[in-house]
């Protein structure tokens, strides 16, 4: 049963759904940039999809600190395919999440599909801090 559209005054429930058609070179990205300052996502579940042709591989990743922090990546792509990652991924201020398509075709259709929790917290967060319980709310 999913969650109620707002649970208290600051969890918010979201779905978004991201694509964008590729341009056929080595790989295509697919970007989810939600956060405002005060902002702390709790994503529940992912879906990547490419709807028209096979891909090489997928690879989903955290940009915005330095480096590509890895989540999930699939190495067997068939066309019109779900694939889904079903344990939570936390975003804060200054990260976006991306999905990487590689050997996508020119044109093919790349989704990104997303739902969990916006947190708003009423003053920022130190760069990177979260404190004990705050992660999965209170």
């Amino acid at each position: 049963m999913p969650p109620p559209p707002n649970v208290g005054r600051r969890f918010k429930w979201f779905r978004r759904r991201c694509d964008e058609v590729a341009a056929g070179g080595a790989y295509d990205d697919v970007e989810y940039v939600p956060l405002l300052e005060r902002e702390f996502l709790q994503i529940a579940r992912i879906a990547v999809e490419d709807e028209d042709n096979a891909a090489t591989e997928i690879r989903l990743f955290i940009t915005g600190h330095g480096y590509d922090h890895p989540v999930a990546e699939e190495s067997t792509v068939t066309a019109a395919t779900l694939y889904w990652v079903r344990w939570p991924t936390y975003l804060v201020a200054g990260e976006k999440l991306v999905a990487r398509f590689y050997g996508a075709t020119a044109d093919d259709k790349l989704v990104m599909y997303l739902e969990g929790w916006i947190r708003d917290y009423p003053s920022p967060l130190p760069e990177g801090a979260l404190g004990a319980g705050d992660a999965l709310g209170e």
